[in-house]
């Protein structure tokens, strides 16, 4: 103890000679602190925290990539999302997703809102209730059916004050009508992200 005690002591005296020298180790010290912390929250928040569904430990992520030519993912080609439906014996179920966005028109001004285009049975592996009206079924999710969408909590409080009635009315997105068939839960939350306004039908052919 005596001995790492005295080396300590001829280590600070160096560095009290190359002031210039201590600081940058300290800065250098300080950033990687700092690095691990941000590099600990970002694991921790999507490694280690626990996924807010029902029966999360049951789900599993699938994406397909090709390294050969720097793709890290690839959207899954949809005749093997209907292989993997109809035929897998290990999977209860398979929801396929996609983040895009729409313009809302109709009202007193355009707006951008930001979308989720889900398969039918992406928000019943997830647990997800509707606070009114239905989610999809797989009639609004075939080609050339009418199309449909669903609210989230925040899209129909801000927009339609809360209105219940709102269920069964038209919105229309990037020109085309969809009717409104329900609303999500408050607590509704698809893949750490929060900003989803509206949530529609994936209708893969």
């Amino acid at each position: 103890m005596a001995s790492f005690i005295s080396q300590l002591k001829q280590v600070f005296r160096r560095l009290g000679r190359a002031p210039l020298f201590a600081i940058v180790i300290l800065i250098t010290v300080a950033i990687g602190v700092g690095a691990n912390t941000v590099i600990f929250s970002v694991v921790e928040g999507v490694l280690l925290k626990p996924l807010p569904y029902k029966d999360a430990d049951r789900l599993i992520g699938v994406w397909y990539t090709a390294p050969a030519i720097n793709i890290p993912k690839i959207n899954m080609a949809e005749y093997l999302y209907f292989i993997d439906r109809e035929q897998s014996k290990t999977l209860e179920d398979i929801g396929v997703y996609d983040f895009l966005s729409f313009h809302i028109t109709g009202g007193a001004q355009p707006e951008q809102v930001q979308g989720l285009q889900v398969t039918d049975g992406t928000l019943p592996i997830l647990g997800v209730r509707p606070n009114i009206g239905r989610l999809f079924t797989q009639r609004d999710d075939s080609p050339n059916m009418p199309q449909t969408v669903i609210l989230t909590y925040g899209f129909w409080q801000r927009h339609f004050g809360g209105d219940a009635s709102v269920v069964g009315r038209p919105l229309k997105l990037d020109g085309a009508m969809h009717e409104i068939i329900g609303v999500l839960p408050a607590n509704f939350e698809f893949m750490d992200r929060s900003d989803v306004d509206v949530v529609v039908p994936a209708q893969i052919d």
